[in-house]
């Protein structure tokens, strides 16, 4: 039977027919998924594995699976266990010889014997993130810096402070990793992209937050994604400029997006992020501002292998 008459249809390129729905299901599978807004976030700006497919039942997505060497991923309902099953399928079909590393949530345990079958193994990072309740902690920013939403007419401003924040080689890599980035290297982020961003079911200008600076300048960025469905916020892009780092803003910022989420009715926010050998910053940072680690899974990983 082919993987069409089976419910699975393959996508090279743009998703955005069918983003929207993806987002809907992952409502319902989060934290044991990618989180819709994160997934909006990916989408928009083209960091999303090339190669996608998506498995339907009754007109509605079951499942969804992603192919790139670093990043690959197979998520549906934990106990679906068919859907599991025809996306792994689909996955060791599509990676082939090459090497693959695939999120594995905690409740994904077939996912988990099919990719053991296969001589997949456990990485040493762990698939992690952080979580805050949502709620007012008192934080404040710091004299003469304001957290506000992003006000109207003020894009171009909003992109240009999220490319400085994240301009790869001034990142704050634990290691020498920028010593071998080169300088002229930009964040992906263009007027087109954050547009995309906007347009997303999710996307809240009133949860676009950014920190004006006593200068009247922005000093760091963050989006808010409220999940209405499950509860569940994900702050995903949080930067601030390199000027104003190790002044707690970061903190300041993620408790902000706390306070402001309890006003929308959420119960709790989330970052994805992990403590990575090489750029530990962000994992520090949010612990010390009193987020809990949340082991969510692992990654598995497979090497390239010679076809016979």
């Amino acid at each position: 039977m082919s993987r069409e008459a089976r419910g699975l249809t393959e996508y090279g390129g743009s998703i955005e027919e069918v983003a929207s729905q993806i987002q809907r299901s992952l409502s319902a599978w989060f934290p044991s998924s990618t989180h819709p807004g994160g997934f909006a976030w990916e989408e928009a700006t083209g960091q999303l594995p090339g190669e996608l497919a998506v498995a339907w039942q009754a007109g509605e997505v079951a499942g969804w699976a992603a192919f790139s060497a670093e990043d690959s991923r197979v998520e549906c309902a934990s106990r679906d266990e068919a859907t599991t099953e025809l996306l792994a399928d689909w996955l060791l079909d599509t990676a082939g010889t090459s090497t693959v590393s695939v999120a594995v949530h905690r409740e994904q345990q077939r996912l988990r014997d099919i990719l053991a079958d296969q001589g997949f193994v456990d990485e040493d990072v762990p698939l992690a993130g952080l979580s805050h309740p949502a709620g007012d902690t008192g934080n404040r920013p710091p004299t003469g810096y304001r957290i506000r939403p992003l006000d109207e007419g003020e894009e171009a401003c909003r992109v240009k402070v999220h490319r400085t924040a994240w301009k790869p080689s001034d990142l704050p890599f634990t290691d020498d990793t920028g010593d071998s980035i080169s300088p002229d290297a930009e964040s992906r982020m263009d007027a087109e992209k954050f547009r995309r961003m906007q347009s997303s079911p999710l996307y809240r200008r009133d949860l676009d937050l950014v920190i004006e600076a006593p200068d009247g300048s922005l000093a760091g960025s963050c989006t808010a994604w409220l999940d209405p469905s499950s509860g569940w916020v994900e702050m995903e892009p949080l930067g601030i400029v390199p000027e104003h780092r190790r002044r707690g803003l970061a903190q300041v910022l993620a408790l902000e997006v706390c306070r402001r989420a309890a006003g929308h009715g959420a119960r709790e926010v989330f970052i994805n992020t992990a403590p990575l050998p090489y750029y530990r910053a962000p994992w520090e940072a949010y612990v010390k501002a009193g987020f809990t680690p949340m082991l969510r899974g692992t990654r598995m990983r497979r090497p390239a292998t010679v076809a016979l």
